[in-house]
C-alpha cells in the first residue's frame, strides 16, 4: 500500500485559501487506484477524520446554504452600495484589475468541468455501476449542475460500505 505523496488533510486545508494551487497538485500526486467494476472502497480503509467528514450527510446541505447565502448577498446585501446594475459594473471592474478575483473565476470553471469526472470516480469507489445506469438521475444532476448538483450528490450519495 503506497501512501499519497501529498496527504489529503493538508491539501484540503490549503484548498480553503489557494484553491487550485492545492487541488491540482493533490489530484496529480495522489495514489491511483486500480478498481475493477465491482470493487469498492470501504469505510475502514479511511482514517477516522476522513471517514467522519467525508461521510457527513449534512455537508451537501451546508454547502448549498453557504452558496445560496453568497448569491443572496450578491443581489441584496449592503443595499447602500447600489442596486444590481451598480454591483455588476463594480464586479466586472474588480475582475479587470484583480488577478486573484479573476483566477478564482477560472478556478470555478475548471472545477465545474472536473466535477463530472470526480462524481463518477466517487460513485465507483462506493461500488456503484456507473456504466450500468445505476443512480442515473443523481449522477446526471451531480455532473451537470455546477455546485448545487454536487451539494445534492454529497447529501444523497450511497454511503461507503463497511468491510465484512
Amino acid at each position: 500500500d503506497k501512501p499519497n505523496l501529498f496527504p489529503m488533510l493538508p491539501a484540503v486545508a490549503g484548498m480553503q485559501f489557494l484553491t487550485s494551487a492545492f487541488l491540482l497538485p493533490y489530484l496529480a500526486l495522489r495514489t491511483s487506484e486500480q478498481l475493477e467494476v465491482n470493487d469498492a472502497v470501504y469505510k475502514s480503509d479511511l482514517g477516522t477524520i476522513e471517514s467522519t467528514l467525508g461521510e457527513f450527510r449534512g455537508l451537501g446541505a451546508l454547502m448549498a446554504t453557504v452558496g445560496t447565502g453568497s448569491i443572496a448577498w450578491f443581489f441584496g446585501g449592503r443595499p447602500e452600495f447600489g442596486g444590481f446594475g451598480e454591483r455588476y459594473a463594480s464586479f466586472i471592474d474588480l475582475l479587470s484589475i484583480d488577478r486573484v478575483g479573476s483566477s478564482f473565476i477560472v478556478d470555478l470553471v475548471i472545477f465545474a468541468l472536473f466535477q463530472g469526472w470526480l462524481v463518477d470516480d466517487d460513485m465507483r469507489r462506493r461500488g456503484v455501476n456507473v456504466d450500468g445506469g445505476e443512480l442515473a438521475a443523481l449522477r446526471i444532476i451531480a455532473k451537470f449542475v455546477p455546485f448545487f448538483g454536487l451539494a445534492a450528490y454529497l447529501s444523497l450519495r450511497p454511503p461507503l460500505a463497511d468491510a465484512r
